[in-house]
């Protein structure tokens, strides 16, 4: 399934949703949830447009949760503080992207929604993220939901 948040084409072969209101990726996210519950789905993956994929690496995640229980499961090995642009979310957690946030630091969000039922894991795979943050650090009004977000991160979990 593939939620469209622009103008495009549908793409053959999968489920096309769109969604052109206001920038909200957790929604969007949210969205996917959604559709993936309706179809009977385990587990749903979220990834970015930019990643090269190799040798299976969303179902071996899946498959690792699965054995292990897990809630919550990430490409290992990665660059920075968290894997946000893949991971797959069990389903039957019922945890779902708050919408409060906009852009940034709901994944983190639902990291810490996972902890609290459960366990996350890292599962050595091929996920390589081709342009870490820069669709971010390139567009100003996308910065400033991240300050937002983080704001409200930063208070919803008390850190200080």
């Amino acid at each position: 399934m593939i939620v469209h948040t622009v103008e495009s084409e549908p793409i053959d072969g999968v489920n096309n949703i769109w969604d052109l209101e206001p920038v909200n990726i957790h929604r969007w996210w949210n969205r996917g949830i959604d559709v993936a519950r309706t179809f009977g789905a385990d587990y749903i993956a979220v990834l970015n447009d930019d990643l090269k994929l190799k040798n299976d690496p969303i179902n071996k995640i899946a498959r690792s949760m699965h054995s292990m229980k897990a809630i919550l499961g990430y490409p290992l090995p990665y660059t920075g503080g968290l894997p946000g642009y893949c991971w797959v979310l069990d389903i039957k957690s019922n945890i779902r992207a708050d919408e409060n946030f906009r852009w940034w630091y709901g994944d983190n969000d639902i990291q810490f929604k996972a902890a609290m039922q459960g366990e996350f894991i890292y599962v050595p795979c091929e996920v390589e993220h081709m342009h870490p943050n820069e669709l971010t650090h390139s567009n100003p009004d996308l910065m400033e939901l991240t300050k937002a977000d983080r704001k409200y991160f930063e208070e919803k979990w008390d850190i200080k």
